[in-house]
């Protein structure tokens, strides 16, 4: 019986290796197959576990560059919002300096106010420019419109809190710029006193802080105003609000620019930190196919070797008769 149990035994172990093999030939057959090493924890434990935090950090890493490209494409769309408006508003500075000219006539004075009132227009409309995604630009948190007539007729900016944020390297930086930041704000008139004596009608009133579009109007009312007094005093302050308003848009685009060239480089450094974590990643869980082609030939051939020893093996003993 002894005999027996030894070719039994010598038998069970052949096929189990057999099968081995033959797992191990499908486990690589698959690797190359799917192009990956490490399917699931079995795997590799260690390897799926840090693979996987790599995973979720590059995940996080694609949200935070999807946040910062929408950041930039709002930052464009205002830089090319505002260079349409600071041309628009040196024009009105030309012709407000042309203007203060005596030599001109009524006539000419009224081409020049229908003018400025097309070019108040115009910078308007740029001033509700959207957005790639359909934002307004300068409305800040809120919808469109970003300005709307008050009361008064005059330029309201109708939006809401600051402009979207976006985190970069554990701070906030501000997508773009609202419309008081990049326009001014036009002071509120006090409330009439009941007891000061009425303005004088010859005097012209004092300035007025305004807003660009309130300015542009300003501007375009006193080209019309026939009273000389007035037309001096109306004139020289829209001189110099127009030439602040310049200098304003001047600050609010290279205040975009900084921030557009913030994010250009966080974006270049996420790059970097992306390659890094998706060469980590396939380090770990990606077949290297030169050596899995390579693995595969070595396992075919010890497996038709163990195939053909098994059988010749199985030829010389007793076993199907004594099983």
């Amino acid at each position: 019986m002894i005999p027996t149990l030894s070719t039994r035994a010598g038998h069970e172990a052949a096929t189990r290796r057999l099968s081995r093999l033959s797992e191990q030939l499908a486990e690589v057959q698959q690797q190359i197959a799917t192009g990956k090493k490490v399917l699931k924890p079995g795997d590799a434990p260690v390897a799926f576990a840090r693979a996987a935090s790599l995973s979720r950090a590059d995940a996080m890493a694609d949200a935070q560059r999807r946040a910062m490209d929408a950041a930039a494409a709002r930052l464009s769309a205002s830089e090319v919002a505002l260079a349409g408006i600071a041309d628009i508003t040196l024009r009105a500075r030309e012709l407000a300096l042309a203007a203060a000219n005596d030599t001109l006539t009524a006539s000419d004075r009224s081409a020049m106010a229908a003018e400025v009132r097309e070019l108040a227009a115009a910078a308007r409309a740029l001033a509700e420019t959207r957005g790639p995604d359909g934002e307004a630009l300068f409305a800040g948190a809120g919808t469109p419109p970003a300005y709307a007539e008050d009361a008064d007729g005059l330029a309201a900016w109708a939006g809401l809190g600051q402009v979207p944020q976006v985190a970069i390297a554990g701070r906030l930086v501000a997508a773009g710029i609202s419309g008081p930041e990049a326009f001014g704000v036009t002071q509120a008139l006090p409330p009439p006193d009941p007891l000061a004596p009425p303005p004088d009608p010859a005097v012209p009133p004092p300035p007025r802080e305004r807003n660009l579009f309130d300015s542009l109007m300003h501007l375009a009312n006193t080209l019309a105003e026939p009273r000389p007094t007035f037309f001096r005093a109306g004139i020289d302050e829209a001189i110099a609000a127009i030439t602040g308003h310049g200098d304003r848009l001047a600050q609010g685009q290279a205040l975009l620019g900084s921030r557009a060239a913030r994010i250009e480089a966080e974006a270049e450094r996420l790059d970097d930190v992306q390659l890094a974590l998706k060469s980590d990643i396939s380090k770990l869980v990606d077949t290297d196919l030169a050596e899995a082609v390579a693995r595969l030939d070595r396992l075919g051939v010890v497996l038709e070797a163990a195939q053909a020893s098994f059988a010749r093996v199985a030829r010389l003993s007793l076993w199907d008769q004594i099983r």
